[in-house]
């Protein structure tokens, strides 16, 4: 079975490597080996900073992943004679219940919640011409 010192230079490889994932894996990395030796420390306040840090840290990890995955999306648009992009979306929407009585009156009120998916296309066409 390799080592743990060949894993993470593994790991170490690919996040030098992936624009994509790289920052969120560092950050996973740094999250798990900090969460370790502050877990054996068995302080409270010691773990509640690195659970804020962490938090921190990770989210952003994952703007910076946005970020890389546009700059991808717009590096194959560039280079392509023609590109179609499908994007989702989820909305929600939220709901509540309510109760209100002035001694003679009863008023019952409800709303529900939902979700729905959007789903948006995008499409890039490029002629390229011989001249």
């Amino acid at each position: 079975m390799p080592s743990k010192k060949v894993w993470q230079a593994g790991l170490d490889a690919l996040i030098q490597t992936t624009p994509l994932v790289g920052p969120s894996l560092a950050a996973m990395s740094r999250a798990a080996s900090d969460s370790e030796s502050a877990s054996e420390s068995q302080d409270l306040a010691i773990l509640d900073l690195e659970a804020q840090r962490q938090k921190i840290e990770l989210s952003m990890a994952e703007m910076q992943a946005k970020v890389a995955q546009e700059v991808a999306i717009a590096r194959r648009i560039e280079e392509a004679d023609e590109v179609e992009i499908e994007e989702y979306y989820e909305g929600e929407v939220d709901g509540n219940a309510g109760l209100k009585t002035d001694g003679e009156n009863l008023s019952i009120g409800v709303a529900g919640k939902g979700s729905r998916v959007t789903k948006r296309v995008y499409r890039f066409k490029r002629t390229t011409s011989n001249t």
